[in-house]
Protein backbone atom coordinates (compact mmCIF):
# COMPACT_ATOMS: atom_id res chain seq x y z
CA UNK A 1 0.00 0.00 0.00
CA UNK A 2 2.86 2.40 0.72
CA UNK A 3 4.15 2.11 -2.84
CA UNK A 4 0.67 2.87 -4.26
CA UNK A 5 0.38 5.84 -1.92
CA UNK A 6 3.73 7.19 -3.15
CA UNK A 7 2.62 6.83 -6.78
CA UNK A 8 -0.68 8.61 -6.11
CA UNK A 9 1.06 11.39 -4.16
CA UNK A 10 3.59 11.80 -6.96
CA UNK A 11 0.86 12.07 -9.59
CA UNK A 12 -1.06 14.59 -7.49
CA UNK A 13 2.10 16.66 -6.96
CA UNK A 14 2.84 16.63 -10.69
CA UNK A 15 -0.75 17.59 -11.50
CA UNK A 16 -0.50 20.48 -9.05
CA UNK A 17 2.80 21.52 -10.66
CA UNK A 18 1.20 21.56 -14.12
CA UNK A 19 -1.72 23.62 -12.80
CA UNK A 20 0.70 26.16 -11.29
CA UNK A 21 2.56 26.42 -14.61
CA UNK A 22 -0.68 26.91 -16.50
CA UNK A 23 -1.79 29.63 -14.07
CA UNK A 24 1.48 31.52 -14.54
CA UNK A 25 2.06 31.06 -18.27
CA UNK A 26 1.22 34.61 -19.23
CA UNK A 27 3.08 36.26 -16.35
CA UNK A 28 6.67 37.15 -15.74
CA UNK A 29 9.92 35.46 -16.65
CA UNK A 30 11.26 31.98 -16.04
CA UNK A 31 11.70 32.98 -12.38
CA UNK A 32 7.91 33.09 -12.11
CA UNK A 33 7.95 29.29 -12.33
CA UNK A 34 10.71 28.64 -9.77
CA UNK A 35 8.37 28.15 -6.77
CA UNK A 36 6.28 25.57 -8.65
CA UNK A 37 9.35 23.55 -9.65
CA UNK A 38 10.85 23.81 -6.16
CA UNK A 39 7.59 22.55 -4.63
CA UNK A 40 7.47 19.63 -7.07
CA UNK A 41 11.03 18.51 -6.34
CA UNK A 42 10.83 19.08 -2.59
CA UNK A 43 7.44 17.37 -2.26
CA UNK A 44 8.79 13.90 -3.06
CA UNK A 45 9.64 11.47 -0.30
CA UNK A 46 13.29 11.33 -1.39
CA UNK A 47 14.56 13.81 1.21
CA UNK A 48 15.73 16.07 -1.61
CA UNK A 49 15.92 19.78 -0.90
CA UNK A 50 16.33 22.46 -3.56
CA UNK A 51 17.64 25.97 -3.06
CA UNK A 52 16.76 28.67 -5.54
CA UNK A 53 19.76 30.63 -6.86
CA UNK A 54 22.15 29.51 -4.14
CA UNK A 55 25.18 31.76 -4.03
CA UNK A 56 28.71 30.77 -3.08
CA UNK A 57 29.04 27.49 -4.94
CA UNK A 58 31.51 26.47 -7.62
CA UNK A 59 28.90 26.44 -10.40
CA UNK A 60 28.24 30.18 -10.41
CA UNK A 61 24.60 30.84 -9.61
CA UNK A 62 22.47 28.00 -11.02
CA UNK A 63 18.69 28.32 -10.88
CA UNK A 64 18.50 25.46 -8.37
CA UNK A 65 20.98 23.58 -6.24
CA UNK A 66 19.77 20.08 -5.33
CA UNK A 67 20.92 18.38 -2.13
CA UNK A 68 20.11 15.20 -0.26
CA UNK A 69 21.20 14.91 3.36
CA UNK A 70 23.31 18.07 2.87
CA UNK A 71 25.24 16.36 0.03
CA UNK A 72 25.26 18.01 -3.37
CA UNK A 73 23.26 16.02 -5.93
CA UNK A 74 23.38 18.50 -8.80
CA UNK A 75 22.13 21.70 -10.36
CA UNK A 76 19.04 22.59 -12.38
CA UNK A 77 18.69 25.33 -14.95
CA UNK A 78 15.05 26.11 -15.70
CA UNK A 79 14.10 27.76 -18.98
CA UNK A 80 10.83 29.32 -20.02
CA UNK A 81 9.35 27.70 -23.14
CA UNK A 82 9.68 30.22 -25.92
CA UNK A 83 7.84 28.13 -28.50
CA UNK A 84 4.37 28.73 -29.87
CA UNK A 85 1.54 27.52 -27.67
CA UNK A 86 -1.05 25.24 -29.18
Amino acid sequence: MLQLSLIIDGCMNFTHYLQELQNNLTRGSERTHYPALKNLVDSGMLEIITTIEEKGNQAGIPDFTVRKNDNLVGYVEAKKNRGKSR
